[in-house]
């Protein structure tokens, strides 16, 4: 268990200084996931970082990944100085998300400084000197050669501090120091409310640090939204915004928003992504051109999401993995109905070839989804995507708008891979068209969706001669011929049958 450290500095080791790159400041990895795509690489290495929030916002779970992922992760050592709770409360609390601190102190690989509150710390508060407590903080250091630190948090610290100028001088000496070590340093500092003006209690720790992090609670529409805020970091870049993020039992999850560079266009006219059913290829002039994304608009029962299992399945046998995004249904759900026409989705997701993406639709937003998605394309290295379908994410908590900034996002991350796209529809007013209409309203323009996809296929049910037929129409695809017919199709065991050229 962890002990109070006694203050007998060894003398640190010369590679503990700041290190800086040509052109800019070397970049450290936090290994919380997410986060290290805001700072554009990590934390500026040999620097300090502010962690502030109101309760429950995440700040201690925060400064905790940060230490146990760089030790686990990247070989970087680290020391938690706690002012709050107990060492043995934290690492009890901790196990929570899997992570062992008991056998990362035994193995001289973590230690902690508890300056939890005792008298000790109160007679140094009351003097203002807080020299024996860095004295503490060297010597722990120095023990497990550490690179890494954690300061949780300053504001039980300074609650008895009245005078700001003291407040400030007594922060930048504690920074000062750790930067002089070229520890790479997360402090966390407590905000009274979410709303209020001041970032922090004390108001001043802010400008003493080289980067400050607001992480909130926000009220969604049916739960509490997490949101990250970057205030500032001094000398490198990151991205700008809010960006959302959870607590799991795997720790933190960051969702920034994705870069897309919409100069680099790998969309490929020569290069056609195929969905292997008969007829249905020719008629798009060999399939969808490489980077390409296609909505498929139709009603309930016209076969939207049996199209996309055969993009999927097609894909696979040219060598194409694939990511599905399952919304409309329970992944084990998608499953099932794909053996029925004899895909076999779980073997192609054991050997690695499709990854499932199942958002929950609660309160959604945009980033979060977006991240999922390209995290899944990243890890199997997909060239196709399904999403089953985008209704869905209107009919939850994103509105019109949202759904239309969500495309244009996913559009632009899918051209510049080249990775073709089929998305999901559904459209109530395509169904029942009177004799010499077969084409009704076309609702997708209701959400000016036309502009922002590269084709659109239309799926109809048509009541003629006492029966139900279906029929399908390619209404557009951007830059590229297509057959202007309008053709009978059937859905039977073996998946989609395209039918001759419909006649009335």
């Amino acid at each position: 268990m962890a002990s109070k450290l006694k203050s007998s500095a060894p003398k640190l080791k010369s590679h503990d200084k700041i290190s800086l790159v040509s052109g800019g400041v070397e970049k450290t990895p936090t290994g919380i996931r997410g986060f290290d795509a805001v700072l554009e690489g990590g934390l500026p290495k040999g620097r300090t970082l502010l962690i502030t929030g109101s309760t429950g916002t995440g700040k201690t779970v925060f400064a905790n990944e940060f230490l146990y992922r760089g030790i686990k992760d990247y070989n970087e050592n680290g020391v938690y100085v706690t002012f709050e709770e107990h060492p043995a409360d934290i690492i009890k609390n901790v196990r929570n998300f899997g992570w062992d601190l008991d056998s990362l102190i035994k193995e001289d690989k973590l230690v902690f400084v508890d300056a939890s509150p005792d008298e000790t710390i109160n007679k140094e508060i009351g003097d203002y000197n807080l020299s024996g407590l860095i004295e503490r903080i060297k010597y722990a250091i120095g023990k497990v050669d550490a690179k890494r630190i954690a300061i949780d948090s300053l504001s039980m610290l300074f609650a008895k501090f009245s005078d700001k100028d003291i407040v400030r001088q007594v922060i930048f000496n504690i920074c000062d120091e750790l930067k002089t070590l070229g520890i790479t340093s997360v402090i966390t500092s407590e905000k009274t409310s979410d709303t209020e003006i001041s970032l922090l209690r004390t108001g001043v720790e802010e400008y003493v640090v080289d980067g400050v992090v607001e992480l909130a609670l926000i009220p969604g529409q049916q739960q509490f939204l997490r949101k990250m805020f970057i205030k500032k970091i001094r000398g490198v870049g990151y991205r700008s915004g809010m960006a959302e993020f959870d607590i799991s039992n795997k720790g933190l999850e960051i969702f920034p928003k994705i870069e897309v560079d919409r100069i680099v266009s790998k969309t490929d006219f020569k290069n056609r992504e195929m969905f292997g059913v008969k007829g249905v290829d020719d008629a798009m002039g060999g399939g969808i051109p490489q980077g390409h994304m296609v909505l498929i608009s139709g009603n309930t029962g016209t076969g939207k999401t049996l199209f996309g299992m055969h993009f999927i399945v097609q894909g696979i046998r040219d060598g194409k993995n694939a990511v599905y995004v399952a919304m409309d249904e329970p992944v084990e759900q998608v499953k099932k109905t794909a053996r029925e026409f004899g895909f076999d989705f779980d073997k192609y997701e054991r050997e690695g070839k499709l990854i499932f993406v199942c958002p929950s639709l609660i309160d959604i937003s945009n980033d979060k989804l977006l991240f999922q998605i390209v995290n899944a394309v990243n890890e199997v290295g997909a060239n196709r995507v399904v999403i089953d379908s985008i209704s869905s994410l209107q009919s939850a908590t994103m509105d019109e708008e949202a759904v239309r900034q969500f495309l244009i996002q996913a559009s632009g991350f899918f051209k510049n891979k080249g990775i073709a796209c089929v998305m999901n529809y559904l459209s109530g007013a395509n169904f029942g068209a009177a004799k010499g209409q077969l084409l009704a309203e076309l609702e997708t323009n209701l959400m000016r969706l036309s502009p922002i996809v590269d084709g659109i296929i239309l799926l109809i049910f048509v009541e003629r001669g006492q029966r139900v037929k279906r029929i399908l129409n390619i209404l557009k695809m951007r830059g590229s011929w297509h057959s202007n017919n309008i053709f009978q199709y059937e859905v039977n065991n073996n998946g989609i049958l395209l039918g001759e050229r419909y006649e009335e």
